[in-house]
């Protein structure tokens, strides 16, 4: 039974009845609140995300790219700005990115829901702090011996939580579940080793090399390159159009990734471990094959299912050029082309496909920036990956020219996807219903809940108990509420169909055009 919620004001007698039948058969319908709870939390971090991509991680990066190239030699740049950097981008934009989605997706796809919202805010607080806070004490060298631990168990600590989060009662699960899962426990694994080193009270803000060698191994191949392929057996198929996905070769794909995590420090037999896993990977979702369906293109430039295909063409790159080990060069462009021709590729191409969905069903503000941002990314990348071990190994003088040019194309790229990302946060929520749909037999609590703009305009309208109420019941019409506070029904009706008219969404608009 749910008790009628407590109002100062005396409720009309259809809402009184209206929460009397909700206590007592309560209406099975869709709710869209929760879901536009849970998507500001995702936006949370997607904008925590955005933020690190673009100051701390990208223009950092620019900058010491800029300062190496133009004295030819790795070695004039801070370490300390280099590893900011890269925390900067794995821990500030990667994991963020995939921390958000895995938080909105994961309890979902598994049949569940988030165990606690109020600690999803909590984690993106935690996780947001801590990577500022680990930046800033780096760069400013500030307490870092006192942030650095503290923020590296507060990662460790929503890395744990995640696990939380998203390990629901499962009534559906499948490969995608065990790659994705798989992943957090790389996450785990990467910052306990993460804190594991700090610990120690290391005496300047930077990781030996060693040691940061295998930090950074964990976090890109044990973390980010299982959760990516998890989700690219969960979203790819559909959006691709491609065949299902094959359980034995990612099996055995993770086999030989757990081979070559074990074989981190043997050389060449880790690397070819590793370059087995990513063909198992790519075969577990026949993502070179030819697709038997058409790919989805609503809301997006159609030609991102080539870049896609490209992202993985340079995650065989990367552990490929792995193989090289630490010689001069080799193993930045590999890194290189794993984090921005893998990652940023992969994110630049199917985020804006899904993302926009998760927001409160947005609708991507510019197909024609999403495409310049996956064609700067592309060159930008290609320069980068191809002369960092020319200009590093004193093979090609030249090619020490060409390096800044890279870093300013992947900085204007990473530039167009973030402008496109917050302007689509930034606009109103599209309209998903026609005008001809809306009528006075829909429930008040769908039409506030799903678009909260209505609830002021509803309310001037003459549903005047509105500004007096917190909660609405479910089963009440809008007629109903209409007759319990006499407003004008066709008004109110009018009014809301003109509402959903101008915002309706740019696809709904384009279907009705002629073909």
């Amino acid at each position: 039974m749910v008790s009628r919620p407590e109002h100062r004001h005396p409720l009309p007698a259809l809402w009184a009845e209206a929460f009397r039948r909700d206590s007592e058969q309560p209406i099975v319908l869709a709710d869209p609140l929760p879901e536009r709870r849970l998507a500001r939390l995702l936006a949370a971090f997607i904008a925590g995300g955005l933020f690190f991509l673009v100051a701390p991680g990208t223009l950092l990066g620019v900058w010491n790219l800029i300062d190496i190239s133009s004295r030819h030699s790795a070695g004039s740049v801070s370490p300390v700005w280099i590893q900011s950097h890269g925390h900067a981008q794995l821990f500030g934009w990667v994991a963020s990115f995939m921390i958000g989605i895995s938080l909105y997706t994961v309890p979902k796809f598994r049949g569940g829901a988030l165990r606690s919202l109020r600690v999803g805010w909590a984690m993106w607080a935690l996780w947001t702090g801590a990577v500022g806070a680990r930046w800033c004490a780096a760069l400013l060298e500030w307490h870092w011996r006192t942030i650095w631990p503290l923020a590296s168990a507060a990662e460790l600590t929503v890395a744990l939580l995640l696990i939380w989060q998203c390990a629901v009662p499962a009534r559906s699960t499948g490969l995608w579940n065990r790659l994705v899962f798989a992943g957090f426990g790389g996450l785990v694994l990467t910052l306990a080793w993460q804190l594991a080193v700090i610990l120690p009270l290391i005496a300047e803000p930077l990781i030996p090399a060693g040691p940061n060698h295998v930090l950074l191994w964990l976090a890109l191949w044990a973390f980010a390159f299982p959760v990516a392929w998890g989700f690219s057996v969960r979203f790819l198929p559909s959006f691709l159009g491609l065949p299902k996905p094959k359980p034995r070769a990612a099996t055995c794909g993770l086999v030989l990734l757990a081979a070559a995590a074990a074989s981190i420090a043997s050389q060449p037999a880790g690397g070819l471990f590793l370059v087995a896993s990513v063909l198992a990977a790519c075969w577990s979702i026949s993502i070179f094959q030819p697709a038997p369906r058409s790919a989805k293109l609503a809301g997006v430039d159609p030609r991102y299912p080539w870049f896609v295909r490209a992202s993985f063409a340079w995650l065989v790159t990367a552990a490929v050029l792995a193989l090289a080990g630490n010689s001069a060069g080799w193993i930045g462009a590999s890194r290189h082309a794993f984090t921005v021709g893998f990652l940023a590729t992969l994110i630049f191409s199917i985020g804006p496909r899904i993302l926009p969905s998760f927001l409160n069903s947005r609708e991507l503000w510019s197909k024609r920036l999403m495409l310049a941002a996956l064609l700067l990314i592309s060159a930008g990348c290609l320069l980068r990956v191809t002369c960092e071990p020319l200009a590093y190994g004193g093979i090609a003088p030249w090619a020490w020219n060409v390096l800044p040019v890279s870093a300013t194309l992947e900085l204007a790229a990473v530039m167009a996807f973030a402008i496109n990302i917050a302007m689509t946060l930034a606009a109103p929520l599209p309209a998903w219903i026609e005008a001809s749909s809306v009528t006075a037999a829909l429930p008040l609590y769908w039409y506030i809940s799903a678009y909260p703009g209505t609830r002021a305009l509803l309310q001037r309208a003459g549903l005047h108990t509105l500004a007096h109420v917190r909660q609405v019941p479910r089963s009440l019409t809008l007629r109903e509420a209409a007759l319990a506070d006499q407003a004008d029904e066709e008004q109110l009706l009018a009014l809301l169909r003109e509402y959903f008219e101008k915002r309706l969404a740019r696809t709904l608009r384009e279907k009705r055009l002629p073909c």
